[in-house]
């Protein structure tokens, strides 16, 4: 219950509209049982008027005479008596009517009134628990969605948190409603006759069990549902992302067959998690049943062989225990939704509980922009603690140099700048900007000062502006035109159906690979950074396009410090430094011209690429 508690902690900002809907329905479960106590009126005005239930049996007759109304509490008794009972039989009939449709209205008016209150109170909730869940998301390193599948954490988002809704509707709304829905039908049957009521208990503790073991079953198929669905959401997320990799290699039948069989281990599983909860409402139905037909058995006994249960008393008794046929099977399945919910609850929990990396120290200010330089001071990193990614590196940029990483693949180059970045955080050593430590500065300080041109651009389902203009506000259209004229990008984008208007598709797929990073080169130069960092920014483009691209970022590199990283080392031979990197360490530093003279790893890079 620790995951449900956590769950329903979401609902205290709420509490006053949660308090109104509890008072409805209070309302609602005290307007049933006032209704369901005029049946003993009605019966008593209907029928001991005229002598149908006298003829019953003399001696039950009488003792309905001496024993009017028997059970109800005095005030209430002495009331009806008087309001009801000693009237003229159709003024009598008239005001029983009155009543019930009061009873009835004011149950009704209640009833909409918590309905309506519990949804704006659960979805509130629900709300604020997907909005934190995002935001925690934002706060979370590179590693953790590097090693989760998007489709995992879109069910999360999705699913997941319609369990957890359902089971606070469930838990807090349908629970009280019907609970004191049941108490009020309950009190009618002790009141009517409190040894068949007792007799009638007897019953139902096996019942209960049964629903308890229903229950604990139901979470854990719930669990299984919910992980098999999350494999179905991976998976068409997956091949939509690579469809053209799907299709070149023509495995469509490949990613069928593994889409069927994810899906039908989610139709087993939900069919499973059915099975059980189905047996829920049965079960306790045939519960009240057996108990129903058990106390018209007996009480039959009492009217006509003991005389000692007044025929209205005994219908009275049998309408409220079959008026507890309906809450215990709506509480039957608050159990099945709770369950359901603290299973979701914990898949959800588990993602607030990752620990969050992208937060600032205490104390932390914000950096002020470069004015002299950057410097990597003996700095390592390692995923894993055994295999260092980089060991012991070390260089510096002045600003307005432009220094380029180079080495062979897993040299750890696209690693240095992402703890430049702060995507994550050395393990050893610091990264100093103008003689401070970046993590004593935040690290949105820090990122408002980077421009980030990467191979793989990526672009949303937005227009061409808001595209260039994303991570801005309030900005001068004219100063958008101004930033794709500088990255080449404006006659292409004139030639699109609505110009910079145009919606250009998730990940930018309506434009081809040059004019994708000429908009992702037009952001950068928009953004105006004071440091910029290449990776890999033409290595994916056709002869024509990295001429444009590399015109558009001599543009974007103009008095700016640049860190880039290139696998084709004529874009980087007129660098101010280059640094080259084998196995995570730093091998040679120098410009191009240096590093050919003295040989080693960089002229062998070089040659590989050039001979012949």
């Amino acid at each position: 219950m620790k995951t449900y508690l956590r769950l329903l902690g979401y609902l205290k900002p709420y509490r006053t509209r949660l308090a109104l809907a509890l008072l409805c329905m209070v309302l609602y479960a005290l307007m049933s049982a006032v209704s369901l106590g005029m049946v003993a009126p009605f019966m008593r005005i209907l029928f001991e008027r005229t002598g149908v239930m006298g003829q019953v049996s003399g001696v039950a007759g009488l003792a309905m005479q001496s024993d009017r109304l028997t059970g109800w509490p005095e005030p209430l008794r002495a009331w009806a008596q008087g309001a009801l009972l000693d009237a003229r039989p159709l003024v009598a009939l008239e005001r029983v009517c009155v009543l019930i449709l009061v009873a009835l209205a004011l149950k009704n008016l209640a009833d909409y009134l918590q309905a309506y209150l519990m949804v704006t109170v659960e979805q509130a909730a629900i709300r604020d628990l997907r909005s934190g869940m995002f935001s925690h998301l934002m706060q979370l390193p590179l590693s953790f969605f590097q090693e989760s599948r998007g489709g995992a954490l879109l069910s999360r988002m999705t699913n997941d948190l319609e369990f957890a809704r359902a089971s606070l509707a469930a838990g807090v709304g349908n629970l009280v409603k019907d609970s004191l829905t049941l108490l009020g039908c309950l009190a009618w049957v002790f009141l009517a006759s409190w040894r068949l009521a007792l007799l009638a208990m007897v019953v139902l503790p096996p019942a209960a069990v049964a629903l308890v073991a229903i229950g604990r079953k139901m979470r854990q198929r719930s669990t299984r549902a919910q992980q098999r669905i999350a494999e179905v959401s991976s998976i068409v997320q997956e091949t939509a992302a690579g469809v053209r990799v799907v299709k070149g290699f023509g495995m469509e039948g490949y990613e069928r067959n593994r889409f069927d069989q994810a899906n039908d281990g989610y139709y087993r599983a939900v069919v499973k998690l059915r099975r059980v909860s189905a047996a829920a409402r049965p079960v306790s139905e045939y519960a009240i049943v057996v108990v129903a037909v058990a106390m018209l058995w007996v009480g039959g006994q009492q009217i006509f062989v003991n005389h000692s249960l007044a025929p209205q008393q005994f219908i009275l008794f049998v309408t409220a225990l079959l008026s507890t046929i309906s809450p215990i099977k709506s509480l039957s399945e608050v159990n099945a939704n709770i369950q359901q919910g603290i299973s979701a609850g914990e898949r959800i929990f588990a993602l607030f509980d990752a620990p969050p990396t992208e937060v600032d120290r205490a104390g932390a200010r914000a950096l002020p922009r470069l004015a002299h330089g950057l410097r990597f001071d003996q700095v390592s990193f390692a995923y894993d603690h055994d295999k260092p990614v980089l060991e012991n590196v070390s260089f510096e940029v002045r600003r307005g140099e432009v220094l380029a990483l180079v080495g062979p693949s897993g040299a750890g180059k696209s690693t240095a700048l992402d703890l430049l970045a702060r995507f994550r955080e050395p393990t050893m050593g610091r990264i100093i900007l103008d003689g401070v430590d970046i993590r004593d500065g935040t690290i949105a300080s820090l990122r408002s000062q980077l421009g980030i041109v990467t191979q793989e651009t990526l672009l949303f389902h937005d227009t061409v502006s808001h595209n260039i203009a994303y991570g801005l506000t309030g900005v001068d259209p004219d100063a958008v035109i101004a930033a794709a004229r500088a990255a080449h990008a404006h006659d292409f984008i004139m030639r699109l159906p609505r110009r910079y208007e145009t919606v250009i598709g998730e990940r930018g797929t309506r434009l081809s690979g040059g004019e994708r990073q000429r908009l992702a080169i037009a952001r950068a130069l928009l953004r105006n950074p004071a440091i910029l960092l290449l990776d890999e920014a033409t290595s994916a483009l056709d002869t024509e396009s990295e001429r444009l691209v590399q015109d558009a970022l001599e543009q974007l590199m103009r008095d700016r410090t640049v860190v880039v990283i290139a696998h084709r080392l004529s874009t980087v031979q007129h660098a101010d430094r280059i640094v080259v990197l084998e196995h995570g360490r730093v091998v040679a530093t120098g410009t191009h011209a240096e590093l050919m003279l003295a040989g080693g790893a960089y002229r062998r890079l070089y040659e590989l690429q050039f001979t012949g």
